[in-house]
This record gives C-alpha cells, sequence and structure tokens, in this order.
C-alpha cells in the first residue's frame, strides 16, 4: 500500500505494481462503467421496445419507433414492413415513393428488445429487402406510418456484439 506521504511527492500517480480492479465480463458492468448508472437504470427500466432504423437509397437512415419490427426477429416472415417514424426531413421524398410506387433495395436494422431487469442486449437483427415498394405512407400529428411490401427476397442477418 502506499503511504500518503509517498503519494504526495509524486503527485498522486499510481503506481504501475499497484493492484487494479478486476473488471467481469457482465456486460451490463461494462456499459455502467462507460455511461453511469443513471444511464443504465433507464435502459434497463424500459418497457420492451424493437426500434432500429430503414435505411433507402437517397433518404439515409430513417429512425423507427414502432411497426411490425419484433416479428421480424422471430422465425416468421412477414409479407410487409411496417414502420411508424417522426416526420423530418426525408419525409417529403418518403411520400413521394409511395404515391409513385417505385421499387428499390432497403436495408432495415432491428435492434434488439430490452427488457426490464433483463440482462443488456445487444447486436440485432438486420434485413436486407430487394425490390421493395413504399407503400400506404400517412402522417398525422408529426408521426408517420408506412410499408414496405411486394419485395422480391428478404435476406436476414443476426447481429452479435460482445462488450468487454
Amino acid at each position: 500500500m502506499v503511504d500518503r506521504e509517498t503519494q504526495r511527492r509524486d503527485g498522486g500517480r499510481t503506481h504501475p505494481d499497484a493492484p487494479r480492479a478486476h473488471r467481469g465480463a457482465n456486460p451490463v458492468l461494462a456499459l455502467q462503467r462507460s455511461i453511469g448508472n443513471r444511464a443504465v437504470a433507464q435502459v434497463l427500466a424500459r418497457d420492451p421496445l424493437r426500434t432500429g432504423t430503414v435505411e433507402i437509397a437517397g433518404l439515409g437512415a430513417i429512425k423507427v419507433k414502432g411497426g411490425n419490427l419484433a416479428d421480424w426477429t422471430s422465425k416468421e416472415t412477414p409479407d410487409t414492413v411496417d414502420v411508424t417514424s417522426e416526420k423530418g426531413k426525408h419525409s417529403r421524398k418518403l411520400e413521394q415513393l409511395s404515391n409513385a410506387g417505385t421499387k428499390g433495395d432497403v436495408k432495415v436494422t432491428i435492434a434488439p428488445a430490452q427488457e426490464a431487469g433483463a440482462q443488456l442486449a445487444v447486436g440485432g437483427t438486420q434485413l436486407d429487402i430487394k425490390g421493395a415498394r413504399v407503400a400506404n405512407y400517412a402522417l398525422a400529428n408529426g408521426e408517420e406510418t408506412w410499408r414496405l411490401t411486394g419485395f422480391t427476397d428478404v435476406h436476414r442477418t443476426k447481429i452479435t456484439h460482445r462488450i468487454s
């Protein structure tokens, strides 16, 4: 153990042979060290929720607030991707795509559900969708709902990350 007199002389620096705290493999503790107690508590207290992003050429990434993303993380393969998002810079072009019926490739990234009291889930699911058409665009109270439909192929990839 370093005595106070030695600590004062070397400016309070720790010595290289001083024991370090053991860092466990628990991802919640790793997150807690990086973002703090309050932020971790907020993450763990949330209701289970699937969020993510939808990337359409020319629009960039659109943050998803709701829809049927949870269905896509199971073994099901629904006929559509239903999306709820906030109105933003992308909205006008999204509505134009819906009206025109133009098809294109889309990438959907689905974040894992965060359940209260559960171990922190990291990773998610990525959908690479070929030939999707934006349909049923509607806007109400700053929130838009729309659907990806008519696609020819979906490649689903499970994304995993390890926090250390």
